[in-house]
């Protein structure tokens, strides 16, 4: 059975345990094995971990993992949960197959428009757009910063995105249930 590293912001939930329960049941019923934050072999409670005994489980288990299948929904913000990314170029450097999904469906610029600079005017004037700051809109249609889709799709995975915003975008499973559909063929 293929483990499966579940990468996400999904530990920060009040009720991390139930989600993280679900996911690794959705797991499992595809056939994979998951492992990383909030699998079987990680249930000591974090509050009593330091953060570098956090850091060298999870390390640990992205070596062992044979995929990652990485929760890229923005989290505190317009993008993906930092943690996260990190995980996900330390997989692809690892060489190991890697695939997102992300409960947003809207394209990392329109989320930079409408959410960082809610209201505010964009100067489209040079052919590159800018907020109000000076600063430029990345607008190439991806999910999150090229960097991250990109280094996905060319590792031969793909980022799956939900057809609209789900009520509860923090626990929805649709996207998350469509990419072990395809992750399994």
């Amino acid at each position: 059975m293929p483990t499966i590293y579940l990468a996400g912001p999904e530990v920060f939930l009040p009720d991390a345990q139930i989600v993280m329960g679900e996911k690794r049941r959705l797991a499992r019923s595809f056939g994979f094995e998951p492992t990383g934050p909030g699998s079987d072999e990680n249930q000591a409670p974090v509050g009593q971990l330091t953060a570098a005994a956090i850091y060298q489980r999870n390390d640990g288990a992205m070596r062992r993992a044979d995929i990652c299948l990485a929760n890229i929904t923005p989290f505190r913000g317009i993008s993906a949960d930092p943690g996260t990314v990190y995980e996900i170029g330390f997989m692809i450097a690892l060489g190991k197959r890697v695939w997102a999904y992300t409960n947003h469906p809207d394209d990392y610029g329109t989320r930079v428009r409408s959410i960082w600079y809610s209201g505010l005017e964009i100067d489209e004037s040079s052919g590159r757009p800018r907020g109000p700051d000076g600063m430029s809109i990345e607008n190439h249609g991806k999910a999150d910063n090229l960097m991250i889709d990109l280094g996905i799709e060319e590792g031969g995975g793909r980022v799956i995105r939900a057809v609209a915003l789900p009520a509860d975008p923090e626990r929805d499973l649709a996207a998350y249930t469509e990419a072990l559909r395809h992750l399994r063929g």
